[in-house]
């Protein structure tokens, strides 16, 4: 079978931690041994992917390890030298990317190859030039409405390798089957389990990807509404500034102005009846004014003219400063008002006769 990159790709994605896993792909990696070259190059952008995983990219190492190993004990020169070209490179961005124990994982690998020798010494010395302990730098907080979708994505990265390695077992073991077998019969049913065991790995990997495809609908849900609030302001924003803009404020044309209502000087009053209304306050308050200094004056009169008591000759009594007189009992009795009113109407029958 020719070499492909999606089938490589396949392999690999498909690798687990079990001997069975990793040997099994180095078999097939080593039966296209004449594509080599191509083979060490689609490896080393596998694992450069920043989309892949560390713990894919250390069963990627694992997988070069066993073929570099079986290659050197096969005398396939070839091999050791393809991957020897590109194993610095790749190590040199995947080894920063790995935790602590992964790190250590890498490096009993790479003494293994100098104990072995499976590279030459400027590669190695190359190799562990990149192994740098440096810290690794810090991972961005993630955000609280992320954190779910960060659960579910770390679970289906988990089931990745057993949906992978369960359809690889599928896959290989319908290659092998053999219709004209004599047992043919007992290996179909075997063929069946390996392809129950593979439904339930995807089962599970469905179920995680439609619970990340709810959580990324309310993200996105939530965001248009954010969206459009974003929105409204800007047009907020930009209604008030044009509203503000001394550019915009023009002058009325003759139009418009004659349609401008145009109202009559005020005098400070609130309406006509309220005027008419203090002006007859105004009449009526000047006319009691009269009425009762035209009464005080007849008062003062009548006043005078009761207390001039008159002698026995008939001559009047020597006048008195009627502003410090005080009247009698008798005399304010006199000057009551039926008293005052009759005394008026006997100074007019005098005056009459």
């Amino acid at each position: 079978m020719a070499f492909s990159e999606e089938r490589l790709v396949t392999k690999l994605n498909g690798l687990d931690e079990t001997q069975d896993s990793i040997v099994g792909a180095s078999r097939w990696l080593l039966s296209q041994h004449k594509e080599i070259k191509q083979i060490a190059a689609c490896w080393s952008k596998f694992v450069t992917k920043t989309t892949i995983n560390t713990r894919r990219k250390l069963l990627a190492i694992y997988l070069a390890n066993d073929v570099v190993q079986q290659a050197k004990h096969k005398r396939m020169a070839e091999v050791g030298a393809a991957f020897g070209d590109i194993m610095p490179g790749a190590l040199s961005r995947v080894y920063p990317e790995l935790s602590l124990e992964m790190r250590q994982k890498v490096r009993r690998v790479v003494d293994i190859w100098k104990q072995r020798q499976v590279f030459s010494d400027s590669v190695l010395k190359s190799v562990y030039s990149q192994l740098k302990d440096e810290p690794r730098p810090d991972s961005p907080a993630v955000a609280p409405e992320m954190q779910n979708l960060v659960v579910l994505f770390n679970q289906l990265t988990k089931s990745q390798a057993g949906v992978n390695s369960s359809k690889t077992r599928f896959d290989s073991s319908v290659e092998a089957l053999d219709p004209s077998s004599a047992v043919y019969t007992e290996n179909y049913k075997i063929i069946q389990k390996i392809g129950q065991a593979a439904k339930d790995a995807l089962q599970i990997s469905l179920d995680i990807r439609q619970k990340a495809i709810k959580e990324l609908k309310v993200m996105l849900d939530f965001q248009n509404e954010q969206l459009q609030q974003d929105q409204n302001m800007i047009s907020e924003v930009d209604a008030v500034l044009v509203a503000k803009d001394p550019l915009n404020s023009q002058p009325l044309s003759a139009e418009e102005a004659e349609m401008v209502p145009v109202y009559e000087a005020s005098d400070g009053s609130d309406s006509d009846t309220d005027k008419s209304d203090v002006e007859g306050n105004d009449t009526r308050r000047r006319k009691s004014s009269t009425l009762s200094t035209e009464h005080k004056d007849d008062v003062k009169r009548l006043k005078s003219i009761a207390v001039e008591p008159k002698s026995d000759t008939g001559e009047r009594a020597d006048t008195f400063d009627a502003a410090t007189y005080e009247p009698t009992p008798a005399e304010v009795a006199a000057n009551s008002p039926m008293a005052v009113t009759s005394s008026i109407q006997d100074l007019l029958s005098k005056l009459a006769s």
